[in-house]
């Protein structure tokens, strides 16, 4: 079983002997570029909502949507796409001010953002996307939220660190987020006649059918949460070695 870090006290010791470049300058400057692709990717989206109203996928059964502007704009948080970029450009904009963090919910906010990123990767490709052809904003906008976060965000996280934060509260702490945008979805979606999603078309396939989506989506975050709970202890355990050698 593996050891709450925030009740182990040698996790302590491993903190101080983390690598002195994961809080060198030159981390530092990665996580504050990160921290500014994600605010380039969140800006493009307001920028589409403030230009482009909502369209309907083929085939649906809701028939809402917003019209460009502020009402389309003010509506971006409604995307999890956003939200999880949102967590990444906050967590990682902080690490570029500083490494050094004990907060229990900054590291879930942390762990969240890096965990978010790759769902909405895999999925968005996998499950959303289509064949429609994009260019100029739409485009860079789809790349960077959709292709380059999900594949640096964890990279970096797994480079850079710094580990030895994550613990069982941490994981639980991670899925508050998710679970409040799934709830919020789901409840003004009758009331707005809209979902960000067609995985969430509540009115085309119910319930039931949409239950499907959710509890794969759930499993695999929780899934990927612990993966990374325990690549972060082996990577502790490794270093802690590394210190004592």
């Amino acid at each position: 079983m593996l050891a709450p870090v925030g009740d182990n006290p040698r996790v302590s010791t491993t903190r101080q002997r983390a690598p002195a470049w994961q809080h060198a300058a030159p981390a530092r400057g990665v996580h504050a570029s990160i921290a500014l692709l994600c605010l380039a990717g969140l800006l493009s989206s307001l920028y589409l909502g403030w230009t482009e109203e909502t369209s309907l996928p083929d085939g649906v059964g809701y028939s809402g949507g917003f019209s460009a502007g502020w009402e389309h704009m003010l509506n971006q948080p409604a995307y999890f796409t956003v939200v999880s970029a949102l967590l990444v450009c906050l967590t990682s904009a902080l690490m570029a001010l500083r490494t050094r963090r004990s907060s229990q919910l900054f590291h879930s906010l942390r762990l969240a953002g890096v965990v978010q990123v790759i769902i909405t990767g895999v999925v968005f490709n996998l499950l959303l996307r289509t064949d429609v052809p994009m260019t100029g904003v739409w485009l860079f906008n789809d790349r960077v939220l959709h292709v380059i976060l999900p594949v640096l965000v964890p990279v970096v996280w797994l480079g850079l660190g710094p580990h030895g934060r994550i613990n069982g509260r941490v994981v639980l702490g991670s899925t508050v987020i998710p679970l409040a945008w799934l709830a919020v979805t789901l409840i003004r979606g009758p009331v707005l006649d809209w979902y960000p999603y067609t995985i969430l078309d509540v009115p085309g396939m119910g319930y039931a059918g949409v239950s499907v989506y959710v509890v794969a989506i759930l499993l695999g975050f929780m899934g990927l949460a612990c993966l990374l709970w325990l690549i972060d202890y082996a990577l502790s355990r490794f270093r802690r070695g590394q210190a004592r050698a």
